[in-house]
């Protein structure tokens, strides 16, 4: 299949706007005789005018290769093998052109199930559920263009001639603002289920359209979610806090019925029991979380989960407080506990970000009492303070019960409170080996 290029005269994309240390790996690659490409979200978004946060590199050269073109090189991953390129401040993520899976190449866009025997003969490995979990079988740029999930992710910017290649129609749907699945969507879904929720956020971060196959696709095989990575949705979710478009996000998450399957227990929530001054909070929450990322703050993982989660987690709270078997605090401590084991069948939240949403939360009603100054200045020490400190001032923002007398209080303590890193901690002792008796003879 020819594919469509644009020369340099035809496209915007500009080497100002690529980062030097990719121009490096391209530039290398280029001169030791291999084909090096710009390739996937990075080329969108500068067709698109929009500064790429990372930049990803396609080459005809193995692994191995790259790792012999760069001594700062490391080789990583299982189920796809890459070269990442160690800069200071940046990593540089170098992969080998890869033939396709099943479903995507146009004359096996009918299929509908992998073709596993082929498969066997290559280093492809598909589990029962459909889910690709190993694939190290390398081919041409044309095949690596059709493995990608979507087109507008399938574009290349060639180093040596600086134009941009396109063999699946992505430029065409960049012009329609549209996100168009490569292949049969029922099966790259099958594949990998993570490619719904990332359809959503292209759509939500980018403000495109999802094409009509593409979305009716994720309505009909969202229960395929179910067999997603838990570790990898952890972090999947973290991107769309992090993109500034969590509230166009969350109404494609209800729409599409992928809420149902991601939060399990928070969506029947969210849709049965959150009275209004709930689903008001939650909402300005996105907007919160939108607004972040629009003054380039990053929240911590764990205030932006407790952001998300807190209506929730305050509404089974109190449902467990109400039995009267426990204090406020250990109240907390089980329906943070309890949501967590809900969720874990879905998104795999780590021990430590569970630990600190508890603290974040359960933590509130003590920014109402200052009496007791020996306790305030424990609660200024807390690690977490400076994240509940937020939590409370939106809380108040959202709630509309101002505090402002309080906010000011405690921002004034803050300021002259030392910050974390001086804080010292007592000497962990290690606990003293017990001598062995000897047995008695």
């Amino acid at each position: 299949m020819e594919p469509k290029i644009l020369q340099r005269s035809d496209h915007c994309v500009s080497r100002k706007n690529i980062s030097k240390n990719a121009l490096t790996v391209l530039y290398r690659l280029n001169e030791s005789g291999y084909k090096a490409y710009l390739a996937g979200g990075c080329v969108r978004d500068l067709m698109l005018g929009r500064q790429p946060k990372d930049f990803d590199v396609a080459t005809d050269a193995s692994p191995q290769e790259v790792k012999k073109c760069f001594r700062n090189c490391r080789l990583i991953g299982r189920r796809f093998r890459l070269a990442h390129v160690m800069f200071r401040g940046e990593i540089i993520e170098v992969a080998t052109f890869r033939a396709p899976t099943s479903g995507t190449l146009p004359d096996a866009e009918g299929d509908e199930e992998p073709n596993n025997e082929e498969n066997e003969k290559r280093d492809v490995v598909i589990n029962e559920d459909g889910v690709v979990v190993r694939d190290n079988e390398y081919g041409t740029p044309e095949e690596d263009a059709f493995r990608r999930d979507f087109t507008v992710n399938a574009l290349f910017y060639d180093i040596a001639d600086f134009s941009i290649i396109d063999y699946v129609g992505g430029l065409d749907d960049l012009d329609k603002k549209v996100i168009h699945c490569i292949g049969d969507p029922e099966i790259r879904y099958k594949e990998d289920p993570v490619r719904m929720i990332r359809a959503v956020r292209f759509a939500a971060t980018l403000g495109l359209e999802i094409e009509q196959n593409t979305y009716d696709a994720i309505l009909s095989q969202c229960s395929q979610m179910l067999h997603a990575s838990h570790a990898r949705m952890y972090e999947e979710i973290l991107k769309f806090f992090y993109s500034g478009a969590m509230e166009p996000a969350f109404k494609l998450w209800k729409d599409t019925g992928l809420l149902d399957v991601m939060f399990p227990g928070f969506s029947t929530w969210y849709r049965e029991q959150a009275t209004p001054e709930e689903i008001h909070w939650h909402h300005m929450a996105l907007q919160q979380l939108d607004k972040w990322k629009t003054h380039n703050i990053k929240a911590s993982q764990e205030l932006a989960y407790t952001l998300f989660l807190t209506p929730y987690i305050r509404s089974v709270r109190n449902e467990i407080f109400a039995r009267g078997d426990l204090s406020p605090r250990n109240a907390y401590m089980e329906a943070v506990e309890q949501i967590q084991r809900v969720l874990s069948a879905r998104i795999l939240i780590p021990k430590r970000i569970a630990f600190k949403i508890f603290d974040l939360t359960s933590s509130q009603d003590r920014f109402l009492d200052r009496k007791n100054e020996q306790r305030t200045i424990r609660f200024l020490h807390r690690s977490y303070f400076r994240d509940a400190l937020v939590l409370f001032k939106f809380d108040a923002l959202a709630s509309g019960n101002p505090q402002s007398d309080l906010i000011e209080a405690w921002t004034e303590d803050l300021k002259k409170a030392p910050p974390p890193s001086e804080h010292k901690e007592r000497p962990h002792k290690p606990r003293r080996k017990r001598r062995r008796r000897r047995p008695q003879h």
